[in-house]
C-alpha cells in the first residue's frame, strides 16, 4: 500500500476563502472605471449654459444595491434645489419642457394667457446619448481592469 501524505492543505483553503472579498474589491475597481467613461462623456455632452448642470453631473457607488457579486454606480447630476450646485432643471433639458412666459404685474392672467401661447423647448438629451455611445467602450474598460485585478490578485495569493 502506498503512503501519501499531504501538506499546505491549510493554505490552500486560507486563500479560496480570501477570493471573494479579493474578487468583490476587484469587481467594484471595475464597476467604478465602467461609470467613469460614461460620467466623462456625460460631461462632455451636458450643456453648457450657465455651467451649473456639468458641475452638477456625479457618480456615485450604491452600497445598498451592491454585494459581492454586484457593484452598482450611479451617474447623474444633482437635483436639489438648495444650492448653487443643484440642477433641478437637468430633467427639463434631457426631455424637454414646455415653457409659459412670467406674466408682467397688471396684465390679468386671461389676457396673458391669450396673449402668450405656450412654447415646447425641444430636449437637448445628453444622459442617454452619452450611455448609448459609450456602453461598449465602459464595458470594454470593465473587462480589461477586472482583468488586470484578478491577475494582481492570484500574483498574490501564489507569493
Amino acid at each position: 500500500m502506498a503512503n501519501i501524505q499531504w501538506s499546505g492543505l491549510d493554505q490552500i483553503q486560507q486563500n479560496l476563502l480570501r477570493l471573494p472579498a479579493m474578487f468583490a474589491d476587484s469587481l467594484r475597481s471595475a464597476a467604478n472605471t465602467g461609470a467613469t467613461v460614461i460620467k466623462n462623456e456625460v460631461m462632455a455632452r451636458a450643456p453648457e449654459d450657465k455651467g451649473i448642470l456639468k458641475s452638477a453631473i456625479y457618480q456615485k457607488h450604491i452600497e445598498e444595491l451592491s454585494g459581492a457579486d454586484r457593484q452598482v454606480y450611479y451617474v447623474s447630476w444633482r437635483k436639489g434645489k438648495s444650492s448653487e450646485l443643484d440642477a433641478f432643471y437637468g430633467k427639463w433639458v434631457e426631455y424637454g419642457h414646455w415653457y409659459v412666459p412670467k406674466k408682467p404685474k397688471g396684465v390679468r392672467a386671461k389676457d396673458h394667457r391669450a396673449a402668450n401661447r405656450n412654447v415646447f423647448v425641444p430636449a437637448h438629451p445628453f444622459l442617454r446619448p452619452a450611455f448609448d455611445t459609450q456602453k461598449e467602450a465602459a464595458l470594454s474598460a470593465m473587462r480589461s481592469k477586472l482583468a488586470e485585478n484578478v491577475r494582481k490578485a492570484i500574483a498574490e495569493i501564489n507569493r
